[in-house]
């Protein structure tokens, strides 16, 4: 008991002489010594503890790690290879922001962030997503920004093409709805230490299912080192963009289709001169009329065929009118070859209707 009682004393002498922990009067725990200048404390630096220098009146921290310079914290490190370890780093000493330090977090092995028995963050340089050589950085819960950027340069960007008809393959995907599932049985999960909540308390979300979108657009597809498989979501948009652009030129060729689609006889003329005579019809003169009336039409001069027809309300043909000038023509009816009534005539050239327009036969 002798002995232990002295081997105990010896060892706290030898941490007062080396001035190794000091707390403050104001609850200041100190390490380091702050003293020596070097890029890097030593294994034997990282074990001398020294007092907090008297021209230091840092009142915030209750724990200060001294590094080789006083104006930068030190390294804590975890195991034997310091593999694992928190420092500050700063920028180059010769500018004028040497002074700003920064909060270094470096494993060899990977990073990881738990929040009880779930995994929340998770990098591990060894699950290399399928078709490259980076390892994704796993985020297991929602994640609210402001704004998300995506490096866009030209210059970072090589084999640039434009895309031709890349969103005709958009309709073969199917837009689902889903909830994600419950992680409290699920294996693979659990493995990945994602955040557990039943089905019916999370958020119903919109997208596509990975293994439809990789049959189509392969480049959108990652597959992890478990085989499962994430959507680049944001590659969808040029291809939206590409297929609107598609769909816009298409119903401006419809558009000019349905045109010239409009009283196509209408709009035959004898020359491409913008003079041109096109078919019309005019309102019959008189009307009402009793004995006879005059239906004045146009018929340009490359029509092969024309008449004038009569119907009854019903759609019944009474007369019909076959016209062989050309021009400005004249059409009369006599009221005799009708009973009295209200008819429609029309004007059709070469199979084609021009107008129509009613009149009235009295007694």
């Amino acid at each position: 008991m002798r002995k232990l009682f002295t081997t105990a004393l010896l060892l706290m002498a030898t941490i007062v002489a080396n001035a190794q922990l000091s707390v403050s009067s104001k609850g200041q725990v100190t390490v380091g010594n702050g003293s020596k200048f070097a890029a890097e404390l030593t294994d034997s630096d990282l074990q001398k503890i020294g007092i907090l220098p008297s021209s230091l009146t840092d009142t915030i921290s209750n724990l200060k790690i001294m590094g080789s310079n006083k104006e930068h914290g030190g390294t804590i490190s975890f195991g034997d290879s310091r593999h694992v370890y928190i420092k500050e780093i700063y920028n180059d000493a010769t500018s004028s922001f040497n002074k700003n330090g920064l909060l270094s977090l470096h494993g060899l092995g990977g990073l990881q962030y738990l929040c009880g028995n779930n995994r929340i963050i998770n990098y591990d340089p060894k699950l290399k997503i399928y078709g490259s050589s980076d390892a994704p950085l796993s985020i297991s819960v929602p994640i609210s920004v402001p704004q998300c950027l995506t490096s866009s340069d030209a210059n970072l960007k090589s084999n640039i093409k434009p895309l031709e008809n890349m969103g005709d393959l958009l309709a073969d995907i199917t837009p689902v709805s889903y909830t994600l599932k419950s992680t409290t049985n699920d294996e693979v999960a659990q493995k990945d230490g994602l955040y557990s909540q039943s089905s019916e308390e999370r958020h119903l979300q919109y997208g596509f299912i990975a293994q439809e979108v990789r049959e189509i657009y392969p480049d959108l597809v990652y597959e992890d080192s478990d085989g499962l498989l994430s959507i680049d979501y944001t590659g969808f948009i040029p291809l939206l963009v590409d297929a609107m652009k598609d769909m816009k030129a298409t119903i401006q060729e419809q558009q000019a289709e349905i045109e010239s689609l409009k009283n196509p006889v209408k709009e035959k003329s004898t020359g491409s001169d913008a003079g041109a005579v096109v078919a019309s019809l005019s309102q019959n003169k008189p009307n009402p009329f009793k004995v006879t009336t005059t239906v004045a039409c146009v018929i340009p001069d490359n029509v092969s065929t024309a008449f004038l027809c009569v119907y009854d309300l019903n759609g019944s043909q009474k007369l019909r009118r076959n016209i062989k000038q050309r021009g400005n023509v004249d059409v009369t009816i006599e009221g005799n070859s009708l009973t009295a009534g209200m008819y429609i005539y029309t004007l059709i050239c070469d199979s084609q209707e021009i107008d129509s327009k009613r009149m009235i036969l009295t007694d």
